[in-house]
């Protein structure tokens, strides 16, 4: 299932003395099976671009397509005059159209947004994993299923289950907001800066986690400001500055472009920096295969033979 962007803008408040453009001619694709990085500074846009991928946000102008699920502002605009007005009777319409099959939409893209705690509400962890795939009209018996499995694929047994999510630690609350995603079998599972406030073994956990899922065939975006994550498991990286895509490449290209890192304020992962002044220095190491610490250490013993 793929995701095609064209000339995408978001505007906040527009027309109002607070106007604030968010997004400015984004143009992408999010290949199906994919996992892919937004890399950017806070204000760069990450999190306004990724609440347009099931509907949150509508474009100010531009198009979404999502399996051929067309978010496009334009279809509820007619020309009169030679100016653009609103054509209410259309909006009317589109409103309906758009209330019934967003549902669909949000079945299909998966959002965890960075403070699971917001997505956390009802007074058990099994009833809050249970709510998404009971407003799709599943029986009982499914839904019961489809959250035990969630819970247990994210490394939630059944201890857990009558106890209220609001009084986990900060790893399980994630893992009780990613399980209440994955119990309605989304085809595009999006994280908003899934790491933030976890400690070595938490984030580890959790991006295993999310290697298993994407693995299983669910297409994995990755919004963070980790440049670690980004080197380690995603195959391609989108860098977004004051609401522009100013990069595209894989992790390894971006992390080799020494003038674009130079020019910006990203900081490539302090274990391929050093890989580079070793390779710079004469080691004949293949920059490929450099991941993690673990990685380097035996691309340089074999480098040395």
């Amino acid at each position: 299932m793929s995701i095609i962007i064209e000339h995408l803008y978001h505007t906040y408040d527009e027309g109002l003395p607070t106007q604030q453009i968010a997004l400015q001619d984004i143009n992408c694709i999010f290949d199906d099976h994919c996992f892919t990085a937004l890399i950017g500074q806070t204000g760069s846009g990450k999190s306004t671009l990724i609440q347009h991928l099931n509907g949150l946000l509508i474009p100010t102008s531009g198009k979404i397509d999502i399996n051929s699920y067309l978010i496009d502002i334009s279809l509820i605009y007619k020309e009169k005059k030679g100016q653009q007005v609103v054509d209410y009777k259309a909006m009317k319409k589109k409103r309906k159209a758009k209330l019934k099959d967003i549902k669909s939409l949000r079945k299909k893209v998966g959002i965890v947004f960075q403070f699971p705690e917001y997505q956390l509400f009802e007074d058990t962890v099994i009833k809050d994993v249970s709510y998404g795939p009971k407003n799709f009209g599943l029986s009982e018996t499914e839904v019961l299923e489809n959250s035990k499995k969630a819970l247990d694929l994210v490394g939630i047994d059944s201890s857990y289950y009558e106890r209220t999510p609001f009084e986990l630690s900060g790893g399980e609350k994630r893992r009780v907001a990613i399980a209440g995603i994955i119990a309605m079998k989304p085809d595009i599972l999006v994280l908003d800066e899934p790491t933030v406030g976890l400690d070595a073994s938490g984030e580890e956990k959790l991006l295993t986690l999310i290697q298993k899922i994407h693995a299983d065939g669910t297409s994995i975006i990755l919004a963070t400001h980790d440049m670690d994550v980004v080197l380690k498991y995603c195959e391609r990286a989108i860098v977004l500055d004051r609401g522009k895509i100013v990069k595209e490449s894989s992790p390894l290209e971006l992390f080799q472009d020494r003038e674009f890192l130079k020019h910006s304020s990203l900081e490539p992962p302090k274990v391929f920096s050093f890989a580079l002044k070793l390779k710079d220095a004469g080691l004949n190491i293949n920059l490929s295969n450099v991941k993690d610490v673990s990685s380097l250490a035996q691309e340089i013993k074999r480098a040395r033979g």
